[in-house]
């Protein structure tokens, strides 16, 4: 978690504990807020178990409103800015997205794809899985974005109502994804252990390379992690040269072929619980 992040935190903490579930917070800790990550500029505005009514109305039934927390638009961009609801439902992440697109209405479009193809790129997936949806209209020009994780029987969901002068420009965008570039790398999807938590670390992407890392918590041995890697890198036509272990480190290197060229790909699994995994796809000279 971010330094800003804490503060935010520990603000909404103050402001619930001293206005007793008010519907916003203390001025105190408003002012408090606004000071540490307004960054010289006007602040964001938390309100505590509600949200503004048009976006209220959009909600799906049965929705339990944790807050909202509103960015104004920053200079140059327009009047307008940010605006975050976060809220529960019992419903899971698809019927949450067609609740939205119901109640929305005519006006608005659902984008396809995603805007950036780095986006798609794969690997290490995050057994917490976190959707995006995004909504756009352009009279008036608004983008709603609908992030969704489940957390035990619940659906936790953010939904962010983006209408700054940045909108014009990336509507076109929404509308039409562009193609992703020639020769885009990508690796394939790897699904986390069952009962393990991944969340990654790390990408780094070259002319002709991607190195992604992975933080692996686990009750598995550190050769049943690769061993159920390894599994899902076969189905992917990745074609196993060789593999070695020592005390610290387990690894394995492969060659699959990606638009008509051979690569090699690197994975490794290291340390103890929760592990380090790396996985890495190079071209060949």
């Amino acid at each position: 978690m971010s330094l800003k992040q804490l503060v935010l935190a520990g603000a909404l903490l103050l402001g619930i504990a001293q206005a007793q579930f008010a519907s916003t917070l203390d001025p105190s800790a408003q002012e408090l807020l606004q000071r540490v990550t307004g960054g010289g500029q006007e602040g964001p505005v938390v309100q505590l178990g509600g949200a503004p009514a048009d976006l209220l109305k959009a909600l799906p039934p049965g929705s339990r409103v944790i807050g909202t927390v509103t960015y104004p638009g920053l200079p140059g961009r327009g009047p307008g800015g940010n605006t975050t609801v976060y809220f529960d439902s019992s419903l899971p992440p698809g019927q949450v997205v067609k609740s939205f697109a119901a109640t929305l209405g005519p006006t608005w479009k659902q984008a396809t794809g995603t805007l950036s193809p780095y986006e798609a790129q794969g690997g290490f997936q995050q057994s917490a899985q976190i959707t995006q949806t995004t909504f756009y209209r352009t009279t008036p020009p608004q983008i709603l974005r609908v992030s969704t994780q489940v957390v035990g029987a619940v659906t936790q969901v953010s939904l962010s109502r983006q209408e700054d002068e940045n909108v014009k420009q990336t509507i076109p965008y929404l509308a039409a994804p562009p193609p992703l570039p020639p020769g885009f790398l990508t690796l394939p999807k790897l699904s986390a252990p069952k009962g393990s938590t991944v969340n990654l670390s790390g990408t780094g992407n070259s002319s002709d390379g991607i190195t992604q890392n992975a933080r692996i918590e686990t009750k598995l041995s550190r050769q049943e992690v690769i061993n159920h890697y390894a599994a899902q890198l076969r189905q992917a036509g990745w074609t196993l040269v060789t593999q070695a272990n020592v005390s610290t480190a387990s690894s394995s290197i492969w060659t699959f072929k990606q638009d008509g060229r051979d690569r090699l790909g690197i994975l490794i699994i290291a340390g103890t619980s929760p592990y380090s995994g790396t996985l890495i796809s190079q071209g060949t000279r």
